[in-house]
């Protein structure tokens, strides 16, 4: 079981005494706006330190350095001053008692090799004496339920003076200012915001294992743009999901650093597709903009988790209902089939025109639009339909026409509320009509300027609803036999990396993995006598340490049914092996049996720098190069993850079973992914490979190719 260790961030968010160190007299300076931000705040004191020599700053009494404060228990310094005197400044701050510290100033790691050796000084100081720094290069943080407001935006303290319960943690600073931007627009109180910036010693899994804890946290969104250590932060990530929502937006992670990649599942395993796998696995919801991300969390705020996904529509314009549908389509909602006694009801109560039938979506027509007790009435009766999960409301604003009354926000509420079922409403009105929207963010009614918007938002409650994080470990997994211990050492002191295909599928027999059995010919009357033992049809591959895709060199022999075929194929291959390498690395020929015909998946791992083991499966054979259908997470996973793995690729129906080919056993599939998994968390290896693996019946299979690249040194 993993061990968390947090943080203590008690002092950084809850300081007695602040300094702000390059406090300034000039109102265009960030030494001003850090010390107006400060000024803010609710802190027993403030001490600005202008090294110009100014007294007095903004009316406090200011120090010509950090040393001339007369208080040995700062708890935060704020560090508004340039890169070169940062260090200094922290070694000062130590002795004044500093727990927790904020450098806006940027010339560090973002600047290149000098900027990248200061920060690692600053984080050795810094860790030697328990600090935590935010920063350098950010926004700084604002925390709403101690009134702290350690960003250089004076104004966030005038905006968000109810605390709220979202916190925000953001690797950008101008993201945070974006996100925080939304906020204001949709009416949504701030908890917590936090702007990492180059992330000296405070990191995303820092943040995760304290808001995990936090009770003034109900929910969490992330703005990441790559992190150093993946393993770490999916574990923070996914303890922190398991109590909370954690929605992520995730940008910049797209470089490849695996250059040269042997396997099809190293080539594959692109960045962007190992934190997608990690954000699925530890049940983060991913989001593909600000925007989604505010709306995401302000319908998981505001609303309980639906249990199903039929919903139910009411609407007085059929167009952006009509455009909700596609969205709410899309995302796996659809429309529920209304009861009779709902249509009933409906009906009774005259709230539709004589010409318009019950259905759903329900249109109350041109009347919704003028006559809004209609849309109450309505709500009534389908929150009580045991068909509908959730409900989505479309209503044009009056925009402050006299002539027509105020939607009953609350009325609508109290109806919400007592059904304990999700609801969105989509209130057509421009964004920046505060007062109406304002309305609807009291009542806790989350509400969108556009229909597609409230649908994309139900969309991300339901997706959310089902991501949970699987708990349990390997699930029975029994582990691997000393055997394979053994022979793994023997191969890990030849001192070769690449393994000869023989000898990765008889490593992958020992570990309970069944593959077509290769076994090496350094001859071609050696290669007829395998064949022989092994009976026809067989295959010959070229077994080089220098060849990974053996086909593309000529170096594969299909379906040989002699001793003549196998010996004419044997010499093609070796003589089409010694004129492009040169003999380099040549130990034989391998011989192994034909599998059936089947179907054929790829699973594979690798040891990725950031993210450690990782497992991927998908469609197999000549598929997962055209199709690029495969699925990737962080290793080991257990039985429940590899089942979600096998069910999420586009060809999942492939596996089900199509055009009278038996259906795979996900059972046998899953056990399979989870051993490979444990295989590349377990042993010294880089790379695996196992493509295809044949499922000739519903529990029979092979691997009928398998490359394994071992760690080095």
């Amino acid at each position: 079981m993993t061990k968390f260790i947090t943080k203590s961030f008690h002092s950084m968010f809850y300081p007695r005494a602040v300094a702000v160190v390059g406090a300034s007299t000039h109102p265009a300076k960030t030494g001003n706006f850090v010390l107006r931000a400060a000024l803010a705040s609710k802190v027993e004191k403030v001490y600005p330190v202008n090294a110009s020599g100014a007294g007095n700053v903004m009316g406090l009494q200011a120090y010509r350095s950090i040393e001339d404060i007369p208080d040995q228990n700062v708890d935060l310094f704020l560090f508004a001053v340039p890169q070169q005197s940062v260090l200094q400044g922290i070694k000062s701050a130590i002795a004044k008692g500093c727990r927790a510290a904020v450098i806006y100033t940027s010339g560090f790691r973002e600047a290149g090799p000098g900027g990248e050796r200061l920060q690692e000084d600053l984080k050795d100081m810094a860790d030697a004496a328990g600090i935590n720094i935010i920063g350098p290069n950010t926004m700084g943080f604002f925390r709403a339920d101690s009134f702290l407001n350690a960003t250089f935006i004076p104004v966030f303290s005038e905006i968000f003076t109810e605390p709220g319960d979202i916190s925000v943690v953001s690797q950008s600073g101008g993201v945070g200012g974006v996100i925080a931007n939304q906020f204001i627009e949709q009416h949504l109180s701030l908890g917590t915001l936090v702007c990492l910036g180059n992330r000296v010693n405070v990191e995303f899994a820092d943040m995760l294992d304290y808001f995990s804890d936090d009770p003034k946290t109900s929910a969490v969104a992330l703005f990441i743009e790559g992190v150093d250590d993946l393993g770490r932060f999916y574990h923070s990530a996914r303890r922190c999901a398991l109590k909370k929502p954690v929605v992520v937006l995730a940008a910049g992670n797209t470089a490849d650093g695996r250059k040269i990649a042997r396997s099809h599942t190293g080539s594959m395993a692109t960045s962007a597709e190992i934190y997608r796998a990690a954000f699925k696995q530890a049940g983060l919801l991913e989001v593909n903009s600000v925007q989604e991300l505010v709306d995401t969390m302000k319908i998981i705020r505001l609303n309980p988790m639906p249990e199903g996904n039929r919903l139910a529509i009411i609407t007085h314009t059929a167009g952006p209902s009509i455009l909700a549908s596609d969205v709410l389509g899309r995302g796996g909602l659809k429309l529920a089939d209304l009861s009779p006694e709902t249509k009933t009801a409906i009906q009774a109560a005259k709230v539709l025109p004589d010409f318009m039938p019950v259905d759903n979506p329900v249109d109350l027509a041109a009347f919704g639009f003028t006559e809004h007790h209609r849309y109450l009435t309505t709500l009534k009766s389908l929150l009580a339909d045991r068909n509908v999960d959730c409900t989505l409301s479309l209503c044009m604003s009056p925009m402050g026409d006299p002539n027509i009354g105020k939607f009953p926000v609350e009325e609508y509420k109290k109806l919400v509320r007592a059904s304990n079922k999700p609801a969105a409403f989509a209130w057509l009105a421009p964004a920046n009509h505060h007062e109406e929207f304002r309305l609807w963010s009291r009542a806790g009614i989350p509400a969108y300027p556009t229909s597609e918007r409230a649908a994309g938002a139900l969309v991300n409650l339901l997706r959310h609803a089902g991501i949970r994080p699987k708990t349990g470990d390997a699930g029975g997994f029994a582990g691997f036999g000393d055997e394979l211990c053994a022979y793994t050492d023997r191969l890990v002191n030849t001192g070769r990396d690449f393994l000869l295909e023989n000898e990765a599928k008889d490593l992958l027999e020992l570990a309970g993995i069944a593959t077509a059995k290769a076994r090496l010919a350094d001859n071609e009357d050696h290669a007829v006598k395998l064949a022989e033992d092994t009976g026809y049809p067989v295959a010959l591959k070229v077994a080089s340490d220098k060849i990974s895709h053996k086909s593309d060199v000529g170096g594969v022999a299909l379906n040989l049914k002699s001793a003549g075929e196998v010996r004419h194929a044997y010499n093609s291959i070796v003589k089409a092996a010694e004129s492009q390498f040169a003999c380099a690395g040549l130990r034989g020929v391998t011989v192994q049996p034909m599998l059936p015909e089947g179907i054929e998946v790829i699973i594979g791992g690798i040891r990725d720098t950031t993210a450690g083991p990782v497992v991927m499966f998908g469609l197999g054979g000549i598929w997962v190069e055209v199709l690029r259908d495969v699925t990737f997470r962080l290793a080991p996973v257990n039985p429940g993850e590899a089942l979600d793995m096998i069910r999420e690729i586009r060809g999942y129906q492939v596996i089900k079973g199509i055009r009278g080919k038996n259906a795979v056993s996900e059972d046998i599939l899953a056990d399979l992914i989870v051993r490979v998994s444990q295989l590349i968390n377990l042993f010294p290896i880089r790379e695996i490979d196992l493509n295809p693996v044949i499922f000739y019946g519903e529990r029979q299979y092979a691997a009928a190719d398998a490359r394994i690249t071992l760690l080095k040194g």
